[in-house]
Formats: C-alpha cells, sequence, structure tokens
C-alpha cells in the first residue's frame, strides 16, 4: 500500500479499537437498552461504536466519506456523481456491531446477574469464547460479534479491518496478506498505540487453504454459509439454482456474521466442519464489502488467489425492502470503462439510503470446481479482478 493508504488503516485499527474500549467502559443495562440514535431508535452497544467511530475517522479527514445505516444522510450529500474512480472520494464502508441481537442476547445472559457491571470487566471474569459458542456456535474467532472498516480508493479495495469483541482479536486484510492479532486487556491503554505494522510483525497469518489441500469430498465442496435466517432469503437462495436438490443438506450456518464470514474459507474453521464456499444472499453491502478485501489480498502457496468471487443476477430478481437483491451489469457496482475494470460507486448515488444497497455474491476457494462449474454453467459473472 501507499504510505497515506497505511496511514489510513492505522486511523481505523485506532477507531474500531476506540468503539470496542468504548463498549467495554459501558455497563450491560447501558449497551443492551434501545436508544433514539440516527433513523430510529437502537441499542445503545450500536449507537457507541458508531459514534466513537466516526468521530476518530472525521477528526483525521473531515472530507472522506464515512458509509454506515445510520449516516446515510450525511455520506449522500456528498456522493459521487462522476463514475470516474479517480474523480471518486475516499470512502470507507463500516458496519459499527454486527450481530448486534446476537451480541445484546449474551449481555443480557451473562449480566443477568449484576446489569450494571461493565461490560469488559464481566468479559474478562469469564470464559466469554466458551460463553458465545456455546450459545452461538464455534469458532469464536468467526461467528463472534465484530466491528469493521473497508476503505474504497479511487475504485479499488484497499484493505478491511475487523474487530471481534468477544474474541479480542483484530484481523487486517491488506496487500501484504491476512492477519490476526489478539489484543491485549480493555483497560491496558497500549491497545491504543496499535498500528497496522505491528499487526503483520506480531500477529498470525491467516492461510485460506484450497480445496485439494483441505481434502474435501465432492459432496463437501458443496457445503456454504449464508443467511436464511428471515422471510425472503430462502426464495432468493431457491431461484440462485446453485443447487437442483435440497440445500439444507449442505449448509453449515443459517444466521452468520456479515463482515467476517470469509474467514470460514481459513484455516480458522478447520476443525469445525468443511466449508466449500460463502454467499451474500441478497444482503446489505456492509455485510459483504469486506470479502473483497479478502478476494483480492489472501494468497495460496503458489502465491495465487487463494479466493475468487462471483457476482449472481436472477432472471427474475426478489426485492428486499424496494432493493434488488441481486444486481444487474447495468445496476452493479462491479463496473468495466476504457481503463479496466473498477468498482463504481456514482452508480449507488441515485439511492436514498447507499447502504441498503443489495447483491449476490459468492466467494470460493480458487479449486473449487465442484462450485465454480455451476457458476460458470449459469454464465454468473466472475468479479474477482474488478477491485
Amino acid at each position: 500500500m501507499q504510505g497515506i493508504e497505511t496511514a489510513y488503516c492505522d486511523v481505523c485499527i485506532n477507531a474500531l479499537v476506540g468503539a470496542w474500549r468504548g463498549l467495554m467502559e459501558a455497563s450491560a443495562l447501558e449497551a443492551i437498552q434501545k436508544v433514539h440514535y440516527g433513523k430510529s431508535d437502537t441499542f445503545g452497544l450500536d449507537a457507541i461504536t458508531e459514534i466513537i467511530i466516526s468521530s476518530r475517522l472525521r477528526e483525521f479527514d473531515r472530507h472522506a466519506l464515512l458509509i454506515t445505516e445510520e449516516l446515510d444522510d450525511q455520506a449522500r450529500r456528498r456522493w459521487p456523481t462522476d463514475s470516474d474512480p479517480v474523480k471518486q472520494p475516499l470512502m470507507f464502508f463500516s458496519d459499527p456491531t454486527d450481530q448486534s441481537n446476537q451480541l445484546c442476547k449474551f449481555l443480557q445472559e451473562v449480566s443477568k446477574d449484576d446489569p450494571i457491571i461493565k461490560v469488559g470487566v464481566r468479559m474478562e471474569s469469564m470464559d466469554a469464547a466458551a460463553g458465545w459458542e456455546k450459545m452461538f456456535g464455534a469458532p469464536v474467532d468467526i461467528t463472534a460479534s465484530t466491528t469493521s472498516i473497508t476503505c474504497v480508493r479511487k475504485g479499488e479495495i484497499i484493505f478491511s479491518v475487523i474487530l471481534n469483541f468477544i474474541a479480542r482479536t483484530i484481523v487486517v486484510a491488506v496487500d501484504t496478506g491476512v492477519f490476526l492479532y489478539r489484543l491485549k486487556p480493555f483497560t491496558d491503554e497500549s491497545n491504543e498505540d496499535i498500528t497496522l505494522a505491528e499487526i503483520t510483525r506480531s500477529g498470525e497469518r491467516i492461510a485460506f487453504p484450497g480445496i485439494r489441500d483441505s481434502h474435501y469430498s465432492p459432496d463437501e465442496c458443496k457445503r456454504f454459509v449464508t443467511f436464511l435466517g428471515k422471510e425472503g432469503y430462502r426464495e432468493n437462495f431457491r431461484d440462485s439454482m446453485l443447487f437442483v436438490e435440497d440445500p439444507d443438506q449442505y449448509i453449515h450456518y443459517k444466521e452468520p456474521p456479515g463482515p467476517p464470514r470469509a474467514l470460514y474459507l481459513s484455516n480458522l474453521q478447520k476443525k469445525h466442519g468443511p466449508v466449500g464456499f460463502i454467499l451474500a444472499n441478497g444482503e446489505k453491502i456492509g455485510e459483504w464489502i469486506p470479502w473483497l478485501s479478502f478476494v483480492k489480498h489472501a494468497r495460496n502457496e503458489r502465491g495465487s488467489r487463494a479466493l475468487r468471487a462471483f457476482e449472481i443476477f436472477l432472471a427474475r430478481p426478489w426485492t428486499k425492502n424496494g432493493m434488488l437483491m441481486s444486481t444487474s451489469p447495468a445496476y452493479s457496482i462491479f463496473a468495466e470503462g476504457p481503463d479496466g475494470k473498477f468498482l463504481d460507486m456514482s452508480r449507488l448515488r441515485s439511492f436514498e439510503r447507499p447502504s441498503q444497497f443489495r447483491c449476490m455474491l459468492v466467494v470460493v476457494p480458487s479449486d473449487n470446481e465442484r462450485i465454480t462449474h455451476v457458476l460458470q454453467q449459469h454464465q454468473y459473472r466472475e468479479v474477482t479482478e474488478f477491485f
């Protein structure tokens, strides 16, 4: 990455650490109560993290665009109108608190005897990872609630940073690879000084093994993770025709997290069952745009891209809250111009709420021929080189 991009990554790391520490300093009651913030009532934990992230990014660069569900109106006023990626502003897509419903249930359960205890104090007085896995599945490094930021600059994905509230880890996907770093206790102020250099130097490099390396059977190659937990999602998935037979026999998890879902294809999942691909099932952009960093930066042992990405467009697309759940090339942000392929964020300007833009996106290990031949057979567009 260029020097300025490294600086932005450091700022994003600092913003997420600040959001985490802010949540840990709150009482459990404060975190789970409803507050009026932004466009509607939301949980305190959503407001705490978003306010801190927004404040720290704007303090560093007030001209950059921060896109979250609550800040759409501010971002849209300055949204790029020119499709030329060179003329598009620096953009940060953030999901301040993913899995917020699960996190609320978890905090309610673990603080029921002392609702005014600090979240961080309660977490450190128990085996939070084991408690989360008991309620919501393993491994906690993937399934737990997170906060995340993805950077888009001049039509390109630059990096993603994801902080796991329960596992107390940071994952970065950058041009030198994908790394996991374990944070110190929330009261340790040295967490505020963590940089990308520290994470890549002292963190653990995350591997994305291929299908052959994992010795998956043909049926294991078809096991997948996507969201099927609300009305309309199962119907949308069924129309993708990825499976002629019942998909329930292949699904690994029906209500997975958004931003860290690509980690199901990594060695963090190795002891918890095979996963052959992940899918954004008509979900909002904040859920899946971090995956693009993993597709771009994860490498296999041969130095080639470990992952591939395909965009699904249905002939008769479903909608959710008035938004298409799958997009044709004419509406897609994966664009192609005279100078090559890029992300055209100007296409989201016409939406009243750009953060609600939806897509069907498959991410698959590069050598999973069992799935890629189905995607190519249906002429679904590969977008691996677009970002």
